[in-house]
């Protein structure tokens, strides 16, 4: 349960993202005051004309106050839309900046976020949290605001008809109040479970879409059926829970209601008698049905704002990530050299610190090299090229980019001058122009035509109907191992990158990208500084250098036949003879 102090902070925070539209909030306000006076404003119109104008038969009378209530009426209705509109419009607005700042802040985020959270925990944060927190400012804030001025003005033309039958409806606030905490109990964690399920449900989603093709391959149909069943059955048991809570809630309100108006009655004929109008008894009436209304809506705001209070707390948690990869305050220019070095001096780094992955790492590519990483799996290759990228920061020891350590120079400067080509490369939606270019600015279509002649992607792409704007699907289902391979490629020789990184990039190509592969390979490495992870004879002993690694650190390096001549770890796992 969270305290008072914690809901204040929460509160607190979501102030700047208010204050952006404070105009379009106080706006919202005024339109619900305006609709409430017109609504408060009907009974007592209505009493005026039954006491004033039927019990004395003056028709001229009748039709004047008729013409005004329905002059309140139809305003009350078109200030009932624009405030609609106007409510609905800040929480578009507010949901629109929240879902900018929250994506924003992904970017942001190191690798490390997500090799820890699963993506359908992130999605739920960006689409239901995002919404709950709207619903609650827009429908919940505004509302019971208005609300709550609404109650006010009933009670005082109450109190203004009848200071006795004021007092007789108010005798039943009470008993609403402790229904209401009654209830409100169950509804509340019945809500904090939906949210709960409901991630849970965007997860296994996610996992089941993003693996469709490992499910069906071994035959994981009813497992991750049984998978989505208890997360789908633990939602429709939180729900549950909360309509049946709702389901008492709703007819306990309605008979303390009656209540009221039973007691209005009782008051009207034992202890007023004649003395009371019956416009008086009918504008009663209204209003008790009218008083307990925003009543009751407050109280449903009252567990929209408990699940709002939920959802806020889960989006400030990941606004508040650490983003690790921190910027010096002064970052060095980044030195101009066409090649990258790199020294890594004495580095120690685990992505949980107590289980380091590299340890005590030393090694120097000179600028131009072409080095080889070798080893076997979690023998900490990766890891170094993820070092190089800056994807993490180390923790002991230094990584030295052209002589200047890397956390002095700006990671997008870094990044932009290495081009990673992964085993699996990531396709986008779109064309095949949009997975080359990636949106970047400066890269015209002539660049995409030049690196896709390069990297030999241009052998294939000529084959589509459309050519470079031949659509993709997600992760580029219709493509070869091979062609997903030749547009990483291209993608990478756009960016003309000082330093190239293959990560297993030749590891799963077919027989008729074969020899396309190894040209790009010869063409995008040319005369550029070159790091190769491979497991093919073929790609790695044309390197000048390669360096061996096993358990987290280097324990060989040297040319292929120096390496052969030591007869040591390399030749254990010396890659397949071709």
């Amino acid at each position: 349960m969270k305290t008072p102090d914690k809901k204040k902070r929460l509160f607190k925070r979501l102030i700047p993202t208010l204050r952006k539209h404070v105009r379009l909030a106080v706006l919202s306000v005024l339109l619900m005051i305006l609709v409430d006076l017109a609504g408060v404003l009907k009974p007592w119109l209505m009493k005026t004309g039954i006491d004033r104008f039927v019990r004395r038969g003056d028709i001229p009378g009748l039709t004047r106050i008729g013409l005004i209530l329905a002059a309140v009426l139809i305003a009350g209705f078109l200030l009932q839309v624009i405030f609609t509109i106007t409510v609905q419009y800040l929480g578009q607005r507010l949901l629109f900046d929240l879902r900018m700042e929250l994506f924003q802040k992904l970017m942001r985020l190191p690798a490390s976020y997500f090799d820890k959270t699963p993506l359908g925990k992130t999605l739920t944060h960006i689409t239901s949290d995002v919404e709950a927190i709207r619903e609650f400012i827009s429908d919940g804030i505004v509302t019971v605001t208005g609300d709550i001025l609404k109650i006010l003005f009933i009670a005082a033309a109450m109190v203004m008809l009848s200071p006795r039958l004021a007092l007789a409806a108010f005798l039943t606030l009470p008993v609403f109040v402790i229904a209401t905490g009654i209830f409100r109990k169950s509804i509340r964690s019945g809500f904090r479970d939906v949210r709960k399920a409901n991630s849970d449900i965007n997860t296994v989603l996610t996992e089941t879409i993003g693996g469709a093709r490992e499910i069906q391959l071994f035959q994981t149909k009813e497992e991750r059926a049984a998978a989505f069943e208890v997360c789908n059955h633990s939602y429709l048991s939180a729900y549950l829970r909360v309509i049946q809570a709702y389901a008492l809630y709703f007819p306990v309100l309605e008979i303390v209601s009656n209540g009221g108006m039973i007691l209005i009655l009782l008051t009207a004929h034992f202890f007023m008698g004649t003395a009371l109008e019956p416009g008086v008894i009918f504008a009663f009436f209204a209003y008790i049905n009218m008083f307990f209304f925003p009543l009751r809506q407050m109280a449903e705001k009252f567990n929209l704002f408990q699940a709002a209070m939920a959802a806020t707390e889960r989006v400030f948690h990941l606004l508040d990530q650490p983003e690790q990869i921190s910027e010096v305050a002064v970052p060095a220019e980044f030195p101009e050299t066409g090649k990258l070095e790199i020294q890594f001096q004495n580095v120690t780094f685990g992505y949980d610190p107590a289980q380091p992955i590299l340890k005590n790492v030393s090694f120097e590519i000179l600028a131009g090299e072409k080095v080889a990483f070798v080893g076997a799996t979690g023998s900490g290759k990766t890891t170094v090229i993820k070092l190089i990228n800056r994807l993490y920061d180390i923790g002991d020891g230094k990584i030295l980019i052209n002589g200047r350590e890397i956390r002095e120079l700006p990671a997008r400067s870094l990044r932009k001058r290495i081009a990673t080509i992964p085993q699996d490369p990531f396709l986008f939606t779109g064309s095949i122009a949009d997975n080359i270019s990636l949106h970047r600015p400066g890269i015209s279509d002539s660049d995409i035509r030049l690196a896709a002649e390069k990297s030999r992607a241009s052998h294939f792409i000529e084959t589509l109907p459309n050519r470079f704007d031949e659509a993709i699907l997600e992760s580029g289902k219709r493509l070869s191992a091979g062609q997903r391979q030749l547009l990483a490629f291209t993608r990478a020789l756009t960016s003309e990158p000082e330093l190239v990184i293959l990560d297993e990039a030749t590891a799963n190509i077919d027989s008729e990208s074969e020899h396309l592969i190894e040209a790009a390979v010869e063409e995008i490495t040319r005369e550029r500084t070159a790091i190769i992870i491979a497991h093919r004879l073929s790609t790695i002993r044309r390197v000048d250098r390669i360096f061996v690694f096993h358990k987290g650190k280097l324990v060989e390096s040297g040319t292929h036949e120096e390496l052969l001549q030591k007869n040591g770890l390399y030749c254990r796992f010396l890659p397949e003879k071709e």
